[in-house]
């Protein structure tokens, strides 16, 4: 599965105990203005991400750097970190980093993790949720997100199948069902909720569109009672294996 080697509470846990004394180690590439020392939004987005490659994941994962721009002063710099997407801050004189902001009062209490089971889905403690009596599937990514492109077809044609057994969710680049994302995602995407009982950051590439298709289906039909048959038709072993 494509999600980090290191959740983020452990990159935010790394980068407040020896962030700020590692980075500012670092070599600056200045340019003048105004007497301070300002770096351009192109050397501070590289420097990001050469901190996060070279001081916090150290070969077990790679950063890539999507966009920077300036925003209240500071930069804001947006990485991709194998499927899953984050903004953090440099200061303009490239001293300091900042992990994305948290508003504290919007904060989702998480879901419980209990284990996981096929496709690397973790299994929640939650209750299955509805939506007019049937199980609400979701599906939240981005254009900009290559592993969302890819998860998505997958996805859509796997719930296609359940038509009026699910209650399907594909919010692409948009702000619906927030709560839910807040409570089952570290803030990376793809994240899929399967009845808000089985969850995933990360895309399924690893495995195969083959694959991926039919973990997602076993997932379903686990919530449908395996229907419809045409679409479970197969896969009892599957089923019968998740937690």
């Amino acid at each position: 599965m494509n999600k980090f080697i290191i959740p983020l509470v452990v990159i935010l846990a790394a980068l407040i105990i020896g962030g700020a004394l590692a980075y500012n180690s670092y070599s600056k590439c200045t340019v003048s203005s105004g007497g301070a020392n300002i770096i351009s939004s192109a050397d501070a987005g590289n420097k990001l991400i050469d901190f996060v490659n070279n001081n916090i994941l150290r070969g077990q994962a790679t950063a890539s750097l999507i966009d920077t721009f300036e925003e209240n002063g500071v930069y804001k710099v947006k990485f991709d970190v194998s499927g899953q997407q984050a903004e953090w801050r440099i200061t303009k004189d490239g001293s300091f980093i900042f992990p994305q902001t948290i508003d504290l009062a919007e904060v989702e209490d998480p879901a419980d993790n209990t284990g996981t089971t096929v496709g690397n889905f973790s299994v929640s403690s939650e209750e299955i949720c509805y939506e007019d009596g049937k199980p609400v599937v979701y599906f939240f990514g981005s254009e900009s997100c290559p592993h969302c492109v890819w998860e998505k077809p997958v996805i859509r044609g796997v719930a296609s199948k359940f038509e009026g057994l699910i209650a399907y969710h594909e919010n692409i680049d948009n702000d619906a069902d927030q709560d839910i994302f807040k409570k089952y995602s570290t803030g990376g995407i793809p994240t899929l909720v399967i009845g808000c009982k089985y969850y995933r950051v990360g895309s399924g590439e690893q495995s195969g569109e083959e694959t991926e298709g039919k973990n997602l289906a076993a997932l379903m039909c686990k919530l449908t009672q395996n229907q419809p048959e045409e679409a479970c038709e197969g896969l009892e072993d599957l089923v019968n294996s998740i937690n």
